[in-house]
C-alpha cells in the first residue's frame, strides 16, 4: 500500500515535470519546478483526503466527506496561477501557464486517487494542447504582439506609416512620457498577424526611422 502512495507522488511529480519542461523552453512564468511541486502537491492532497482520515472512521461513527480537501485544490490553484497572469503596458500574458498549472494540479489529484490511466492521458493531451495546437494556431489563425517602440513625438506618425505600409493590423494602447529622456514617449501598440507572416525584419525597419531610440516586440 506504501509503495503504491509514493509510486503515485513520483509519478504525479514526474507528469507535471514534462508540462512545466515545455513552460520553461517557451520561457514562461512557470517552469520544471513549479510544475512539479503543484503535481505533487495534489497528489499529497489527495492522499490525505483518501486515505488520511481512516482510523478516526474506523473508532467513531463520525461521517466524513474524503473529498473536502482534494476540493481546495482547485480553488487553492485559483491563487497560484493568478500569481503567473502578468499586466504588462496592458498587454495580458501567462493566461495559458496559469491554466497549465491548474491542468497539472487536477493530473496529480487523478493520480493520487490512483487512476493512472486517466492521469497519464490527461498529460499527454494537455502537451499535445500546448505544442501540437500552438503551430497549428501560428499557421492557421491570427495571433497578436505588442510592439513598444521609444520615440521623439513626431515620429509616431511615421510609426504608422510603415505598419500600414506592411498591410499590418494594429491596435493603439497608449502613449506616454518615458523617465528615460526629456523628449522620449514610448508608443505601444497591438499588432494582429495574419497566420504564417514573420516580423523579423520590422524592428531594423522602424529604428530606421529619424527619431525612433528602441523597438522592443513583447
Amino acid at each position: 500500500m506504501v509503495t503504491d502512495l509514493l509510486l503515485r507522488i513520483a509519478l504525479a511529480g514526474l507528469l507535471g515535470g514534462f508540462i512545466g519542461i515545455e513552460r520553461q523552453l517557451r520561457a514562461k512564468e512557470a517552469g520544471l519546478r513549479t510544475h512539479i511541486l503543484v503535481g505533487i502537491g495534489s497528489a499529497m492532497f489527495m492522499i490525505v483526503s483518501k486515505y488520511g482520515f481512516e482510523d478516526i472512521l474506523l473508532e467513531s461513527h463520525v461521517a466524513l466527506d474524503p473529498s473536502r480537501i482534494a476540493a481546495q485544490v482547485v480553488s487553492g490553484m485559483g491563487f497560484l496561477g493568478a500569481g503567473t497572469i502578468i499586466i504588462q503596458k496592458q498587454v495580458v500574458k501567462g493566461l495559458t501557464t496559469a491554466a497549465g498549472m491548474w491542468v497539472t494540479a487536477a493530473i496529480g489529484l487523478v493520480i493520487g486517487s490512483g487512476l493512472y490511466e486517466i492521469g497519464i492521458y490527461g498529460a499527454v493531451l494537455t502537451l499535445v494542447v500546448l505544442e501540437v495546437f500552438r503551430q497549428l494556431s501560428n499557421r492557421l489563425l491570427s495571433r497578436h504582439c505588442g510592439l513598444l517602440v521609444k520615440l521623439g513625438p513626431d515620429s509616431v506618425a511615421w510609426v504608422f506609416t510603415v505598419l500600414q505600409t506592411r498591410s499590418i493590423r494594429f491596435a493603439f494602447r497608449s502613449l506616454k512620457k518615458s523617465s528615460s529622456g526629456e523628449n522620449v514617449w514610448e508608443l505601444l501598440l497591438v499588432l494582429t498577424l495574419r497566420p504564417g507572416s514573420s516580423i523579423s525584419d520590422l524592428c531594423p525597419e522602424i529604428l530606421k526611422i529619424e527619431g525612433v531610440k528602441s523597438v522592443a516586440i513583447r
